[in-house]
């Protein structure tokens, strides 16, 4: 069978446990073992019944909602057989705690509910506590409701328990199961028979998981069992216990109370013995989660079976045509740990929404002077004293669908982000002209060439002007005769800056634009579907080419995202006032159809 080197590794221990286990006072049962392994097929049924990648047809399709027995996957029995078939000499079963690492679509989540109701139900435990618990109700009830509908398809379970709002009683032993979460100190005061902790890589802190713990040490054969998707964050519980399963699998660390499973892509022999933990992307010999084969089972042990090869095979072609999606794909469906701050925008990319027709146009106030009459949305990064400063207009207009509007080959914008718009964009940069020079040493950019290109602006004196930017903004919209319909700008030391325009604009134009997930979310992926769908076309400007080249993408636990630096050194003041510009547009309560105009041939598409 296919399996990664620490699934291989789990099961090495099991085996060398059987021959050495004795010696430690480890008892292994395979009754029991066999007992958990069969409750699952002839006591849980399945609500729905799963054919990943067979379409069924004549009494399988009349049969499709009817449910099925649960009988399990080859690495389910492994892993239960392996928590219920272990004991100690003194009679109690030797894990107490179970680390679950499987990708996305595995079946995880109703598996680890079975288990929970055969721990509620086989051991004859008066008044046993079952408990699904995460940071947040909703969470919790994900498997809970799993655990729900077994119990009311399998005919001599749903006899046995009475249903009330999230919770499951047993009244002839006084048991039931649960689902609990850290709101209102929900976790509080629990005895602890079992608990299934539910994704525990979006747990933002340890508590849930210590709480539950602490709640386990009176009850004799007492289990927690996590079950996660691979995350981002090297400092979460969910990467300390990967890291420890990790340990106790290579022999590093011995828990004889832990259990570990983790299924995940490998490295090659080459990069493992040189202490790489992940495959790399750039190693031929690594397991390649781009390229189509059986390594994908060693995260995907239920390919094929609860996950469908096509659904598989659509997330790894958009992840490699959407950028930022590659990490949540190599988290979610190949158990790969990524890094918070990723590479977002390529710049090739960017280059190909390119307006040859705005380009060609003399300097920036025949292009402003192209937009006439268009309304238009204003975003400003604007750095506190020496720094560069940038002011985006963008310019909605009608969404092109035509195929002249995009190459065949390009990726289609992702499910979740249809666009309504399309936007035009202008793209000005200032810098004090006493610090150009000495910036363009230190960070090894050609700004004087910039400026002499009509690409920047230097303003006079060591220090950025404020009012200079507002006025260049007050005086050429008012030339050009474009219509500002909103203005957005990032708060910090701007207070001076906002007032000016709010005098001159009107208060309620004028946004300030906080720099959080929340705030920035919605606009980061507007752009990136703008840039992706090749609807948004700009001039061309070296200036904003860099900062797009430098902008990463940082991504919390909800997948929200936000920009930010590669490094400290790098400047990305444009991508940040365009998507400032867009959360202006998105934030306007209503912007009105632009006038009848003559449109300029933009990205091909007019």
């Amino acid at each position: 069978m296919i399996a990664g080197r620490l699934v291989r590794a789990a099961c090495q221990r099991h085996l060398t446990d059987l021959q050495t286990g004795h010696l430690r006072g480890l008892v292994w049962r395979p009754d029991e073992a066999q007992r958990v392994i069969d409750f699952f097929p002839s006591i849980l049924r399945l609500p729905e019944r799963v054919d990943a990648d067979d379409e069924l047809q004549g009494d399988d399709a009349q049969d499709a909602d009817v449910p099925q027995p649960f009988v399990l996957a080859p690495f389910q029995e492994f892993i239960a057989g392996s928590l219920f078939g272990w004991y100690t000499v003194k009679g109690r079963r030797r894990f107490r705690r179970a680390y679950i690492e499987i990708a996305k679509g595995s079946g995880k989540t109703p598996f680890a509910a079975g288990l929970m109701i055969y721990r509620a139900v086989a051991d004859g435990e008066r008044n046993a506590q079952v408990f699904f618990a995460a940071t947040q109700l909703e969470q919790a009830k994900i498997p809970f409701t799993d655990a729900e509908k077994m119990v009311a398809s399998s005919p001599s379970l749903r006899k046995r328990f009475l249903p009330t709002v999230n919770n499951l009683a047993m009244p002839s032993t006084g048991s039931f199961l649960r689902a609990i979460s850290s709101e209102k100190k929900g976790l509080d005061g629990k005895r602890v028979s079992a608990c299934l902790l539910e994704e525990v890589h979006e747990h933002p802190t340890g508590l849930v998981v210590q709480k539950m713990t602490a709640g386990i040490k009176g009850r004799r054969n007492a289990l927690i069992v996590e079950i996660t998707n691979s995350g981002f964050d090297r400092n979460s519980v969910c990467w300390h216990h990967h890291e420890y399963s990790r340990k106790i699998l290579g022999g590093d660390v011995v828990n004889e109370a832990w259990f570990a499973y983790v299924a995940q892509l490998d490295t090659c022999d080459s990069c493992h013995a040189a202490g790489k933990l992940q495959p790399s992307d750039t190693c031929m010999l690594c397991d390649d989660w781009r390229t189509e084969g059986p390594h994908w089972l060693k995260a995907n042990p239920n390919l094929g079976v609860s996950l469908a090869w096509e659904y598989l095979r659509e997330q790894v072609r958009i992840a490699i045509e959407v950028p930022s999606e590659q990490n949540i794909v190599k988290r979610l469906n190949f158990c790969i740990w990524t890094d918070q701050v990723t590479v977002w925008i390529p710049v090739d990319r960017w280059n190909l929404c390119r307006s040859a027709a705005l380009a060609a146009l003399a300097d920036f106030r025949a292009r402003l002077e192209a937009f006439r009459g268009r309304e238009c949305f204003v975003g400003f990064d604007l750095s506190a004293k020496i720094d560069l400063s940038s002011g985006q207009f963008i310019f909605p207009r009608p969404l092109v669908r035509a195929p002249t509007a995009r190459d065949v080959s390009d990726p289609p914008v992702r499910a979740g982000d249809e666009l309504t718009r399309a936007i035009d964009v202008l793209s000005f940069f200032w810098m004090p002209e006493e610090t150009l020079q000495q910036r363009a040493i230190e960070d090894n950019i050609p700004y004087p060439q910039w400026k002499e290109e009509g690409w920047l602006f230097s303003i006079p004196g060591p220090l950025i002007d404020l009012d200079a930017i507002a006025d260049f903004l007050i005086d050429e919209a008012e030339r050009a005769g474009i219509l500002v319909r909103g203005i957005g700008v990032d708060q910090a030391g701007a207070t001076a800056f906002v007032t000016r325009l709010r005098r001159h604009f009107g208060e309620e134009l004028v946004t300030e634009v906080p720099q959080g997930f929340r705030m920035l979310g919605s606009p980061s992926k507007t752009l990136e579907a703008l840039v992706v769908s090749r609807q948004i076309a700009h001039e061309g400007n070296p200036v904003m080419a860099m900062c797009i080249g430098n902008m990463g993408k940082e991504e919390n636990t909800w997948r929200e995202i936000r920009p930010v630096k590669l490094s400290q050194r790098k400047r990305i003041d444009g991508g940040v006032a365009l998507i400032d510009a867009i959360c202006t547009m998105e934030r306007a309560v209503e912007v009105k159809k632009p006038p009848d105009y003559q449109m300029l041939v933009l990205g091909g598409s007019r």
